[in-house]
């Protein structure tokens, strides 16, 4: 495919909903990279402990907040691990194409060469959202002993691309039955 003008109305309209999907998925990822940390150094202060500043124990890490923030998760929370990292940089790289320059990645996206990516961030952004929520619910001792299997626990923003995924899937893989 060499011009727009060549792409019939499905091609743009599967190529616009793939490019969305991706940027719906990679803002999801960075809602709980960036402002959960946040939110818990915020307007608080620790003494003499193993946490202490957002500057000293998040930010030193990288001038980039978000770079400082993955690798904050990676080496002092435990969260993710290199290899989550990697593929949470895929994503990011990948939205950044499609975000910049739409217009010529409509004429030439190959959607299918992706699905490992996404396979493999459907799998980081469950870690992330599952790994918040026990920090957000899982935690408080009113919800230890309830029965809550909390591998298993999917946050509101997994959920949430599950719901997108639903409803776009039959456009991605052309079978609206599954």
């Amino acid at each position: 495919m060499n011009k727009i003008e060549d792409m019939t109305s499905q091609e743009m309209t599967l190529s616009l909903t793939y490019s969305g999907f991706v940027m719906v998925a990679f803002e999801l990822v960075k809602s709980l990279i960036v402002k959960p940390i946040k939110y818990f150094y915020m307007n608080t202060t620790f003494v003499n402990g193993l946490f202490n500043s957002y500057e000293k124990a998040v930010l030193s890490r990288h001038r980039n907040e978000f770079e400082a923030c993955l690798l904050y998760l990676r080496d002092f929370m435990k969260a993710i691990d290199s290899e989550d990292l990697f593929i949470i940089q895929e994503l990011r790289k990948h939205r950044n194409t499609l975000a910049h320059d739409l217009v010529n990645e409509l004429q030439r996206l190959n959607m299918k060469s992706f699905v490992p990516l996404l396979e493999k961030v459907d799998k980081v952004l469950f870690k992330l959202s599952n790994y918040q929520t026990y920090i957000d619910i899982g935690a408080d001792p009113e919800f230890k002993n309830k029965g809550i299997d909390w591998e298993t626990v999917k946050g509101h923003e997994y959920i949430l691309f599950e719901e997108v995924l639903n409803k776009i899937k039959f456009l991605l893989i052309g079978d609206e039955n599954t």
